[in-house]
């Protein structure tokens, strides 16, 4: 405060000096009110540079876990809906094999099978009517085109067969081990169907296996070859599309009539499906914090059921051929489906802990921006009441310093 040096009137130096404490405390106090007001300790750039750049970011990371918890949400959704329709064709897959049970008995007429053979097809044109349409929000789940990369698919051959044709017997037994059928070849074969084994008599004296193949993409029924035993235990080979099939054989005239099958799957390479990527679902707040969803495909063709025929092959060869082909087609579309289901459940479940780390992410985030931009009310309550008095008394003091300027007046008394 500069020194008194008397009394003067060009310059109020007292209410000078008072207005100036009134205007920084107002300033301070019309702060308070906004801070009161918006609840912020921090309202504009100047009141914390470096705490409000941190808060902004804080709360944009913030907002983006909430909005990735919402996408998660909406993929957890979509994949709901993907099972859902994959228990509908799971079902009917079902009762398709048990047609193709029913219809692989010679008991059942040809007139039942072609009847059997009518609800098949029906039920065939549901899997893919169910494939086609079904969707989220317009996007198609379960068509294909979203099937991303899909790992290969080994060549297979499964024996089926019954207890008789299975039991490991000692030399000398007369039966068809049928149990250590074994394949060798290339695993891009192309083989898709079921190798019938037929115990015949062959001559007189002979008996003898016949090896036929029938083909589930065309249903054509061929024998590939007909084999003679000369002695127990010895092996019959045979090449067959590329593959080398041995099977060590002893049989007697009370074999003749065993059948037994071998259902084979096709190898399938792997792809990369550039045209027809997996869903990306953007889980984070950060980019590149995706999750990638892919969904096959689960139509007939996919699932290479198109061409059953539970009545086929009817005056060639077995009359039951098509049917127990069946089957076991089923039972690997059945495989590639529960397969498909486990997949889409393991992926619900990770969108499920996404969520659960979103929210928790979200969560600490605001607590931290909070800390940084939240006003203290308390505080600011006790400091707003403090500046009210303040200014106030400033106001006052003010009034009086303006009227003490008129004293000089007296000395003209």
């Amino acid at each position: 405060m500069p020194g008194i040096g008397g009394i003067t009137i060009a310059t109020n130096l007292l209410a000078n000096s008072v207005s100036l404490n009134l205007n920084r405390n107002q300033g301070l106090l019309q702060t308070a009110v906004t801070r009161l007001s918006s609840g912020l300790r921090i309202n504009t750039a100047a009141d914390d540079p470096s705490g409000l750049a941190i808060a902004t970011r804080l709360v944009a990371q913030s907002q983006g876990f909430d909005q990735g918890a919402l996408n998660v949400q909406d993929a957890n959704n979509a994949a709901n809906v993907a099972e859902g329709a994959l228990q509908t064709e799971t079902d009917i897959l079902q009762r398709i094999r048990n047609l193709a049970v029913e219809a692989s008995s010679d008991i059942t007429s040809n007139t039942d099978k072609l009847s059997l053979q009518g609800e098949v097809t029906q039920l065939l044109l549901e899997i893919n009517r169910i494939s086609q349409n079904t969707n989220f929000n317009g996007q198609a789940l379960l068509d294909g085109s979203h099937e991303g990369f899909t790992p290969q698919v080994n060549f297979a051959a499964v024996v089926n067969s019954n207890s008789v044709l299975a039991q490991p017997l000692a030399p000398g037994q007369n039966n068809l081990l049928v149990a250590s059928v074994t394949f060798f070849g290339t695993n891009n074969s192309s083989l898709d169907g079921t190798l019938e084994l037929q115990v015949a008599q062959l001559t007189a004296t002979q008996q003898g296996v016949i090896f036929s193949f029938l083909s589930t993409a065309t249903n054509g029924y061929a024998v590939v070859c007909v084999a003679t035993v000369n002695a127990a235990g010895s092996a019959i080979t045979f090449a067959w599309d590329g593959v080398t099939v041995t099977s060590g054989i002893s049989i007697g005239t009370s074999d003749v009539g065993v059948t037994s099958y071998v259902k084979v799957t096709q190898y399938v390479t792997a792809a990369s499906n550039p045209n027809n990527p997996a869903f990306t679902v953007q889980s984070g707040a950060q980019q590149g914090a995706v999750i990638s969803i892919g969904i096959g495909a689960t139509n007939t063709q996919t699932l290479r059921i198109s061409n059953i025929n539970v009545a086929g092959s009817i005056g060639s060869g077995s009359g039951t051929a098509a049917a127990e082909d069946a089957i076991g087609q089923i039972d690997y579309a059945l495989n590639t489906l529960l397969s498909q289901r486990s997949l889409i459940g393991a992926v619900i479940v990770r969108l499920n802990e996404d969520e659960n780390n979103n929210n928790i992410a979200s969560t600490n985030l605001t607590a931290s921006s909070s800390n940084i931009r939240d006003l203290n009310v308390a505080q600011e309550t006790t400091e707003f009441t403090k500046l009210q008095i303040l200014v106030q008394v400033g106001t006052s003091v003010l009034a009086q310093s303006n009227v003490n300027a008129q004293s000089v007046l007296g000395l003209f008394r």
